[in-house]
């Protein structure tokens, strides 16, 4: 794969890498996370991620934070938000999840770190079915009130579990890959 994508701990000096601000809170937003895009190890392109404040001013952020790229695309969970940005134009687009994030997950190899035309990303309380261009295809029921987990993708069927009470009172579940309704377990 010709792009690869890392968090960033430090700050890169101006002038060495275009920074392109992924902040779709309308100026309101703080800088959170950076992600440093390398074109076959040399780095071009640095996303500087914004989380939002809530109505009492706190920030809506969680502990997980993840993404998936190819050599067009990245897709990052970060805050309640997914951002999808073209890695050459740096162009983004964004959207709310009404729900901190928790993990993506490529389509139909959960296992895969590149991204592919459809992904899967789970919240704390639900999974969404993502198409790179077209964006969010369908929103399941809840399936947790406090973190989603992804297992496997067979014969279109998601397989997860939830969990319903924390610590530790997870539950399995099934999906529907085509239209995220729950599928009985056998």
């Amino acid at each position: 794969m010709r792009y690869q994508a890392r968090f960033m701990e430090q700050a890169i000096t101006a002038g060495e890498v275009n920074i392109v601000h992924i902040n779709p809170f309308a100026g309101q937003g703080k800088k959170d996370r950076r992600v440093l895009i390398s074109d076959n190890g040399v780095p071009v392109l640095v996303l500087q991620l914004y989380i939002r404040a809530d109505e009492e001013g706190f920030l809506v952020s969680s502990a997980f934070c993840d993404f998936l790229c190819n050599d067009h695309s990245i897709a990052i969970i970060c805050g309640d938000h997914l951002h999808i940005a073209e890695i050459i134009s740096g162009h983004f687009r964004s959207f709310p999840l009404d729900d901190y994030v928790g993990h993506i997950y490529a389509v139909p190899d959960i296992n895969s770190v590149r991204l592919h035309e459809h992904f899967l990303v789970a919240t704390y309380s639900y999974v969404f079915l993502v198409h790179l261009t077209e964006g969010i295809l369908w929103q399941s029921a809840r399936c947790a009130i406090d973190g989603v987990t992804l297992s496997a993708i067979e014969n279109d069927v998601i397989e997860g579990e939830g969990d319903w009470d924390p610590p530790g009172g997870w539950q399995p579940f099934r999906l529907s890959l085509k239209t995220g309704e729950p599928v009985c377990m056998d």
